[in-house]
């Protein structure tokens, strides 16, 4: 058994690079992919070791098509039969460089976001391990409009990515509320979204396999809100937050009555910088090997 996954590690690390050569031929172009409604034919492959990849099985070739692009991976369905529909068995959606500039672009994306998931289901492939976007808006008003997001959370997703890169604090996208209801998840990296118009208290609300935490450029409306974030992570091992905004300071005297008990047992990093907080849980983080707190503004809860 062993040996057997050494030679399918062996495996993939060698298809790997001869893939992403191979593929960026198909993914060098201005507008976004379509999704092809019929193949015809079949592509010469310009590397021979392309046919010994061809002849790897499905599961081989689905973990190769996992470290590239959504994109480079629909890309492929045109080199062969073979790959036609193998995309869609990839557990893995990343979409990355994607630059918004204008309402069409907006639209173009959304409708190709819709259009890899009725195709996933429309096969029976419901399950999303990892889900990844990196894009950035030109005009910050078109930062909105993620309900995409909501069907992506339903198929036991683990690992979600989502990093807004917006020029100017105008605009705050509204994070979508089915993301604090998700308990599959692992691990959360959140890039410039508010957190509002929902019960934190809710008993709908919570990570209980969330071990990874990074938030940047957030806006929460009360101090408050973020503590109960944290306190609904019973597992959290790495916890990365900077520059966190808070629309409403509460008295801090509170906020330590309320949070005091508040314990995070297998918090092993914690990195917190630029927060516009006036107080920290620096007792919940004390069972950390890695601790880094900047003093703007900062006054400890012991």
């Amino acid at each position: 058994m062993l040996v057997d996954k050494l030679r399918t590690v062996k495996l993939v690390k060698r298809a790997k690079s001869f893939f992403a050569a191979y593929v960026y031929l198909y993914s060098q172009q201005e507008c976004w992919f379509c999704l092809p409604e019929k193949v015809s034919g079949t592509i010469c492959c310009p590397f021979p070791t392309m046919n010994r990849i061809s002849s790897l099985p499905d599961e081989i070739l689905c973990s190769i098509l996992s470290f590239v692009t959504t994109k480079e991976a629909v890309a492929t369905s045109v080199l062969s039969k073979r790959w036609t529909h193998l995309w869609l068995s990839v557990p893995n959606l990343h979409f990355t460089n994607i630059n918004i500039d204008t309402t069409e672009s907006k639209l173009r994306f959304n409708e190709t976001v819709y259009s890899v998931l009725a195709s996933r289901e429309a096969v029976g492939s419901n399950f999303i391990n990892s889900f990844r976007l990196d894009i950035k808006y030109t005009n910050s008003n078109l930062a909105n409009d993620f309900e995409w997001v909501n069907l992506i959370v339903q198929c036991k997703l683990k690992y979600l990515r989502l990093r807004l890169h917006v020029g100017e604090y105008a605009v705050i996208c509204k994070l979508p509320i089915s993301i604090l209801t998700c308990k599959t998840l692992v691990s959360l990296n959140l890039r410039w979204f508010r957190l509002e118009g929902f019960s934190f208290t809710s008993n709908e609300f919570g990570f209980p396999s969330l071990k990874i935490l990074h938030l940047q450029i957030m806006f929460f409306l009360k101090v408050r809100d973020f503590m109960l974030l944290l306190a609904k992570c019973p597992i959290l091992e790495d916890l990365q937050a900077s520059r966190m905004f808070f629309y409403s300071q509460e008295d801090s005297l509170t906020i330590h009555q309320e949070f005091k008990s508040l314990s995070l047992p297998k918090l092993t990093r914690a990195n917190i910088t630029r927060c516009f907080c006036l107080y920290h849980p620096v007792k919940a983080l004390s069972n950390t090997y890695y601790l880094c707190i900047d003093k703007f503004k900062l006054s400890v809860l012991l």
